[in-house]
């Protein structure tokens, strides 16, 4: 366990120094969610009373977006030159590596999520009543973008079209994400729905801890496939 979890530190610093030095990821995922921030802005303000009706929908479309620009870099650089594979053959679980990568890929997007979040929230004027569920939506969500996102990104590292691929793939499998993510946000900024919100988060926790699993234990055999 404790093997396990230096290997986990090392794999994860390696990334979050590269980023920090290049900061690839961070700004692209940060342009493009600013961007749509925007665009949405200017868009949906022509009725500012609406904004608890659409505002919910705009904040998860962004951070799906953001966190798909994320995931098409997230094995660039261990496509060069064969890394990935000698970081498969060093003593390294393939399912340390696979969590590793996810993590820094749920913290890069969690990073984004709050600058991007904070900017619809001034923007649309979203009064957030349940500031619990609110994060705790947005962080279980992002979790299962993560793990999702991440297996597919490795899948498809060396597809010639993997930035239009990668959505195609993922996306379907995220609708139910997106879905409770958008009631959960809903019901926390207090628009009028009869729906608990707990079971919404329940469903969440249920979808991470499943495709969190079912996540670590694929990457392996379809990374060698």
């Amino acid at each position: 366990m404790t093997a396990g979890l230096r290997q986990f530190g090392a794999v994860l610093a390696k990334d979050a120094r590269i980023e920090f030095r290049t900061r690839d990821i961070v700004y692209t995922m940060a342009l493009f969610s600013i961007l749509l921030v925007f665009v949405f802005a200017f868009a949906f303000l022509s009725d500012p009373s609406r904004t608890r009706d659409y505002g919910p929908g705009i904040v998860w479309v962004t951070l799906l977006f953001s966190a798909t620009v994320g995931q098409n870099r997230l094995f660039d650089r261990e496509r060069e030159n064969g890394c990935l594979w000698s970081m498969l053959l060093a003593p390294v679980p393939a399912g340390v590596v696979f969590a590793a990568k996810a993590t820094g890929h749920f913290l890069f997007t969690v990073a984004m999520a709050a600058v991007t979040v904070a900017l619809i929230v001034v923007f649309f004027d979203l009064r957030v009543l349940d500031v619990g569920g609110f994060v705790g939506s947005l962080l279980l969500g992002t979790a299962g973008m993560s793990l999702v996102g991440t297996l597919f990104s490795a899948m498809l590292m060396n597809a010639r079209m993997k930035e239009v691929l990668l959505p195609l793939v993922t996306f379907p499998v995220l609708v139910p994400v997106v879905i409770a993510g958008v009631k959960v946000t809903a019901l926390s900024v207090g628009a009028p729905l009869q729906e608990d919100a707990g079971a919404w988060l329940r469903f969440l926790l249920g979808f991470d801890m499943i495709f969190g699993a079912v996540t670590v234990l694929l990457f392996g055999r379809m990374i060698r496939s």
